[in-house]
């Protein structure tokens, strides 16, 4: 097994790269391999293709691992091969930032910014998604560096365009917050394109309300997406976002009550 092993040395930048792409699309995790992985690879970063580093930051951010040495590492690398990326890489890389939230003014400027405009017409929609979070965190930033209106206004369309299915899970929530006075927004719709499942107002301030499913942890550790929502909807909307993982939620079985009450403490209302 890696971890098991002194050091890995004898790995080249594709198996860390395959490894870590296995182990995210499977939604598995395992920390003390990636930490493992991220101490190894930044000793071979010069070696980095521009799918091995793709790879590499979209697993880690993808599977919620924020490894700040390991992106730090990797952005000049990144920097000097950015015109060499293809679309997904480039969105990849993009949304993989956005999610650690480390800074990377080195790699994203006027070339990687350029490398978008050139690559417009081949983005897809998860790409497009993609860079609208990217562009949706320089707004966090306070960055100079921005998408064109053009392609900000596309990247905004495919976000939105996104069609969402409340589960099972989700109406009984709300019904619960309906059930003791409260006026759920459902699936509502915010300035930065993201919806939130529940929108309630609470002795005069806005909460949201995220019903987090199985699909929205590894384990019980938010993923990359779950992590990314719920920062920059508080960061850039002002509002205070609650999750009710599922886990929680499953407890308390067909108890009225107790859900009601769960919901109360959870909303400050008791």
């Amino acid at each position: 097994h890696i971890t098991a092993q002194h050091n890995l040395d004898s790995f080249k930048p594709q198996d860390f790269s395959n490894t870590l792409w296995a182990y995210a699309t499977i939604g598995e995790s395992n920390p003390k391999l990636f930490k493992k992985i991220a101490d190894a690879a930044v000793g071979k970063k010069n070696e980095f293709s521009p799918q091995h580093v793709s790879n590499t930051l979209w697993a880690f951010a993808t599977n919620g691992h924020i490894d700040e040495h390991l992106y730090q590492s990797l952005a000049p690398t990144a920097a000097e091969i950015v015109d060499k990326f293809n679309n997904q890489g480039a969105s990849n890389v993009a949304w993989a930032y956005a999610v650690s939230n480390v800074p990377a003014p080195t790699l994203f400027g006027k070339k990687f910014i350029d490398c978008c405009m050139e690559k417009q017409d081949e983005f897809v929609l998860e790409d497009l998604s993609q860079l609208h979070q990217w562009n949706l965190w320089q707004q966090e930033l306070n960055s100079n560096i921005s998408l064109s209106s053009t392609l900000q206004e596309k990247c905004f369309e495919a976000f939105i365009s996104q069609v969402f299915h409340p589960s099972a899970l989700q109406d009984d929530v709300i019904s619960h917050l309906s059930s003791f006075g409260l006026q759920p927004e459902e699936e509502k719709l915010l300035k930065t394109g993201y919806r939130l499942d529940a929108l309630v107002e609470v002795n005069g301030n806005k909460i949201g309300i995220e019903v987090d499913g199985p699909f929205h942890f590894l384990g019980r550790k938010p993923t990359g997406n779950t992590i990314l929502k719920r920062r920059q909807i508080t960061n850039l909307e002002g509002i205070q976002v609650v999750s009710v993982p599922y886990w929680e939620w499953d407890k308390l079985k067909r108890d009225s009550n107790e859900k009601q009450k769960y919901l109360r403490s959870l909303l400050c209302l008791n």
